[in-house]
């Protein structure tokens, strides 16, 4: 958080940040050391849509923004991040977001559609989306074939991957977050070819 701090007081660009705080612990010491202008919050981290809202609040009264931070969720969380980035006026930052890497969801109808750059809050029942019971079957085998460290990545990006390493590229990499083994596989890219 002091990191966060020194940064924030060397730049004029706001500071945001999903790391410190991420908890409610941590935003008495945040608020304090003046480490952050906007919260991105998760409402996996934030204990639920209830706590989000309890988070935008405490960062209404001390002047700080908050939006959505995207850990690489399925539609089933991001329904429910929408929903309740909805009920809450102050969020007026743009949410992050990795939806769009994904090639399928396990979503009913797949993935959902990003119009002028967002996408609409889901109506209908609950969350507005219904799981797909033949992808949560196909993902599943997936998983139990790949295990954990590829069960987020695209089966797609193994054989673009191999076709490199066929071709015998000495320059492959991949354009994710934390490499395959961390499950926020975007592709495989090729330097030389």
């Amino acid at each position: 958080m002091e990191g966060n701090a020194a940064v924030r007081k060397a730049v004029r660009t706001p500071i945001a940040t999903n790391m410190y705080p991420a908890k409610f612990d941590d935003l008495g010491p945040a608020i304090r050391l003046g480490a952050v202008d906007i919260v991105l919050t998760d409402i996996h981290y934030w204990e639920g849509p209830r706590g989000v809202k309890d988070l935008s609040a405490v960062c209404r009264t001390f002047g700080l923004g908050v939006a959505m931070h995207s850990g690489a969720e399925f539609g089933i969380e991001l329904a429910a991040m929408l929903h309740t980035a909805a009920t809450i006026p102050e969020m007026s930052f743009a949410g992050d977001a990795h939806y769009h890497y994904l090639t399928d969801d396990i979503t009913e109808g797949g993935l959902m559609k990003y119009e002028g750059g967002a996408i609409r809050v889901p109506t209908g029942p609950g969350l507005g989306v219904a799981l797909d019971e033949d992808k949560m079957r196909h993902y599943g085998a997936f998983y139990e074939e790949k295990g954990d460290a590829l069960a987020r990545c695209f089966e797609d990006d193994a054989v673009a991957l191999q076709r490199a390493r066929d071709r015998h590229c000495r320059k492959i990499f991949c354009t994710c977050h934390n490499g395959p083994h961390r499950g926020w596989n975007i592709g495989w890219r090729c330097l030389c070819c």
